[in-house]
């Protein structure tokens, strides 16, 4: 990002200011995401779930990980839409390996019996969630971050 500065001086020699112009560029960075998020990231471009342009990339904000916006983003844009085929809900965890014995449990219990499943799975198993799984926290307090 370039910020441009213009003032006028006084020169002897002319009557006339003439204009100096700077140029300031911003060159704090910001700081590196884990390799988990960026192969997370890298694996939804490749699913064309996101796209070079994409309004938010992944960044570290205040609260953690999270999407920063990367240009001003009009109302109502969608920032990101998420296929149905990407969601983990209790559909997703019926039709699973776990799904039978997820039978009669509360929604949130299976969904959360599906996560600790996938989390132990070996990577010889090939989890198809394991990007995703990859970049969740290890301890939370509120099903939001699920």
């Amino acid at each position: 990002m370039s910020t441009f500065f213009t003032f006028s001086t006084p020169n002897p020699i002319k009557p006339k200011p003439f204009l100096h112009r700077f140029t300031v560029k911003c060159t704090a960075t910001p700081p590196s995401l884990p390799p988990a998020v960026n192969t997370f990231w890298k694996w939804l471009s490749d699913e064309k779930v996101v796209s070079s342009k994409s309004p938010a990339k992944p960044g570290t904000v205040t609260e953690g990980l999270g999407l920063v916006a990367q240009r001003d983003i009009a109302r109502n844009e969608v920032v990101l839409e998420v296929p149905k085929r990407f969601w983990i809900n209790p559909d997703t965890v019926s039709g699973s390996e776990i799904g039978r014995v997820c039978s009669g449990l509360k929604p949130w219990i299976c969904v959360a019996l599906f996560l600790i499943r996938e989390k132990l799975r070996g990577d010889d198993e090939g989890s198809s969630w394991r990007k995703y799984v990859d970049i969740l926290p290890e301890s939370t307090d509120s099903t939001i971050f699920w």
